[in-house]
């Protein structure tokens, strides 16, 4: 009889072999599927659910938060018809192709006084309106992974890239203040996720680019680690037994053995555009689960269903002696991604778990 997803995924995370390397379509906690290919996967299967459809080894289920103050619209002096707003206030403004963003808005971005920033509404987290839906994955034998935020991202996201890399430069006192908000709003939002029971704590934080780190890795140990360290440390103390998922794009190799030091316990991409999977997980493989990932921006949209099983069966069989990683998509499916090519990598995911 097979194991269980959840009793699978604790051998994996405890440093053991796993029976299989567990596999969804999804990124952590956050839907695989862009808001196109979620459209034609309901269209195609008449189902509502792809990680029961596809029998993937996890589950989501993340709290809800929303923006603090009254209008996040008076954060901005001028808001383009169409606008969104997060739960940061922070302004989201549509491109003409479904699925993707064109812009965002930063409310700090004129910001001058570390007052303003202070003064800033935080998040507030909405309490979960069925708590006993983690008590029911888990009955079913499913992790569950829940979102619970992010540092240099939501950081540059609030202030503006341009600005917050000037901030981070100058080593001001505006930066300080920006990654206090955040780093305070993400340790309430991680504690309130573990009190729900869920397994993984995914934390979102794109450092790279495709050529290199977004900031100095000198830069990023001063200002970003140590937040990371306070936030990790700090459930810990709460939940021993918590375990962490870290999203971060690009060719961040500089800082791989600093996210291993913090104790994240999942790394994705791996991003195949730009890292070796096979070089990092002969160095860091048994130090944490890395995810083994199938490329969203070339393989999936543009290769054909056979290009997506090659792919996939390459990495399966870099990890064939000990199955220490996670099989997953290295980002959300682009629109463009053909039906038959979602399938495929499905597919070629379960064929290791001896289901076919």
């Amino acid at each position: 009889m097979r194991a269980r997803p959840i009793d699978n995924l604790r051998v994996l995370l405890s440093g053991g072999s796993p029976a299989w390397s567990p596999f969804t379509l999804d990124i952590g906690a956050c839907t695989g599927l862009s808001e196109p290919v979620e459209r034609l996967f309901r269209e195609k299967t008449g189902a509502t659910d792809h990680a029961a459809y596809f029998d993937a080894d996890f589950r989501i289920r993340s709290l809800r938060t929303r923006f603090g103050g009254d209008d996040p619209a008076s954060l901005h002096a001028k808001v383009p018809s169409g606008t969104t707003f997060d739960e940061w206030g922070i302004g989201h403004q549509a491109s003409n192709v479904e699925g993707t963003l064109d812009r965002m808005l930063p409310p700090l971005a004129n910001a001058e006084t570390v007052g303003q920033v202070e003064a800033l509404p935080s998040p507030e987290i909405e309490p979960d309106p069925d708590p006993a839906m983690v008590d029911g994955f888990h009955a079913a034998g499913f992790p569950v992974f829940g979102y619970a935020g992010s540092i240099y991202e939501w950081s540059w996201w609030l202030r503006g890239m341009e600005r917050f890399m000037i901030d981070l430069a100058e080593g001001s006192a505006m930066a300080e203040a920006i990654l206090r908000k955040v780093e305070d709003h993400t340790t309430r939002l991680a504690l309130a996720t573990a009190r729900l029971g869920v397994d993984v704590l995914c934390m979102y934080d794109d450092a790279g680019t495709q050529r290199g780190m977004q900031i100095s890795p000198a830069c990023w140990r001063r200002c970003i680690k140590p937040a990371w360290h306070r936030v990790l440390s700090t459930v810990r103390r709460e939940f021993p037994e918590a375990r962490f998922f870290l999203h971060s794009c690009g060719k961040i190799d500089p800082i791989l053995s600093d996210i291993v030091e913090l104790g994240f316990d999942i790394l994705h991409p791996i991003q195949p555009e730009c890292l070796d999977f096979a070089a990092i997980y002969r160095q860091y493989g048994g130090r944490i689960a890395l995810c083994a990932t199938v490329s969203s921006q070339r393989t999936l949209p543009f290769g054909s269903p056979d290009d997506v099983r090659r792919e996939t069966q390459r990495l399966i069989e870099t990890v064939r002696d000990d199955r220490r990683c996670v099989l997953m998509p290295s980002n959300v499916l682009q629109p463009e991604t053909p039906w038959e090519n979602l399938v495929a990598m499905a597919e070629a995911f379960r064929s290791q778990r001896g289901d076919g």
